[in-house]
């Protein structure tokens, strides 16, 4: 980048010829078109009115939006009557929204489900509906998630089903641990039971 720079000076009372001008003013054409710099570094260079950059522009040391409603505009491959709106919220102190270093989709909030839904320990996030989510509290203690139709999240929490083993009929080998005493069948004639690490044949 170059700063503005012309071949002619002038001061007061000195004659101007056209030559002279016309140096000046190619140099101004080739500052404008070259990489010119606006102002001295650390000045304020103001531009009133709308500024077209048909190009790259690269800013190094950052952007600040000021006014009442700082937007900033999209307006895509197609230049017609819909843009996408960039707008924040009036901030109330310095806030900080940090990008990661990674590539994916920014998601909105209309579009994830919220932290905010969930209110305690426990609480487990069904779905209720077509695209709509909701919570189940904890169940008591030992009960197991049932699925119900009629529910309106179409599950709950149930104790679990009970009962007691009455009869056992397979093919060996059959090995039986518990404590209770069924009664089991076994149906050929070379089987080997088991029973509390006891061996019948």
């Amino acid at each position: 980048m170059a700063a503005l720079a012309v071949t002619n000076s002038f001061s007061a009372g000195t004659s101007i010829v056209a030559s002279q001008m016309n140096t000046n003013f190619t140099d101004v054409v080739s500052w404008a078109t070259g990489t010119p710099f606006l102002s001295a570094s650390g000045s304020l260079t103001t531009v009133k009115g709308t500024m077209s950059v048909t190009e790259l522009a690269t800013f190094v040391a950052g952007i600040e939006i000021q006014g009442s409603n700082p937007v900033i505009t999209f307006e895509g491959s197609t230049a017609d009557a819909f843009e996408t709106l960039l707008h924040i919220t009036d901030p109330t102190a310095d806030r900080t929204i940090t990008l990661p270093d990674a590539t994916g989709t920014v998601a909105l909030t209309s579009t994830v489900i919220p932290s905010t839904l969930i209110d305690a320990v426990g609480d487990l996030i069904v779905g209720t509906a077509d695209d709509t989510a909701g919570i189940i509290g904890v169940g008591s203690d030992t009960y197991v998630l049932t699925a119900d139709s009629g529910e309106a999240k179409g599950i709950k929490w149930a104790a679990p089903t009970t009962g007691t083993v009455t009869s056992v009929t397979g093919t060996a080998p059959i090995v039986s641990s518990g404590g209770a005493t069924p009664a089991i069948s076994v149906t050929t004639n070379d089987a080997q039971l088991i029973l509390n690490n006891t061996i019948f044949n």
